[in-house]
């Protein structure tokens, strides 16, 4: 079976870190991350100079693996409202099967996992705050389209969060 996993939440939510948790569980996933795109091909993880261009590497990167029969893709980027989580599933047609997880962590949580974040990857506080305003729910239509949708809560949180006991 193929699967696309797609993550969506703000910087500082955690979706990087599932990526790689869900990747070390499970055999012939790949991820095809965001930030890692624009490092790779730009840089720097935080050079936005390039975005219709990191756009369709991302969206080629999601199809390359659609061919393979057992395969797993997380597509790991923030994708905040439902015209692109609409986008990516519609996309990615040769997927079997299509999961949207959505990161329900509070704002304060996320800022403070941000600023533990190596410096390079740090979001500026006001970049992260317009983020959050821009977040959409998913609605009814969007839930509809995928096979699954996972909403992941706050007890998925850094160990170092937990110890400060922030809630």
């Amino acid at each position: 079976m193929r699967t696309m996993i797609l993550l969506s939440a703000i910087p500082g939510s955690g979706k990087s870190t599932w990526a790689r948790q869900y990747q070390a569980e499970h055999p012939n996933t790949h991820i095809v991350s965001s930030d890692e795109l624009r490092k790779v091909h730009f840089g720097a993880v935080n050079n936005f100079q390039h975005e219709q261009e990191l756009w369709k590497l991302f969206l080629e990167g999601l199809n390359a693996y659609d061919k393979e029969e057992e395969v797993t893709v997380i597509a790991d980027a923030t994708n905040l409202t439902n015209a692109y989580r609409r986008y990516y599933k519609e996309n990615t047609p040769n997927y079997d099967r299509h999961i949207l997880v959505v990161f329900n962590i509070p704002y304060d949580i996320c800022k403070i996992q941000n600023q533990m974040r190596t410096r390079d990857r740090v979001v500026p506080d006001k970049a992260l705050e317009s983020l959050y305003q821009e977040f959409e729910k998913p609605d009814d239509a969007t839930i509809d389209l995928f096979d699954e949708v996972i909403f992941v809560g706050k007890s998925f949180v850094s160990e170092k969060v937990k110890e400060m006991r922030v809630d």
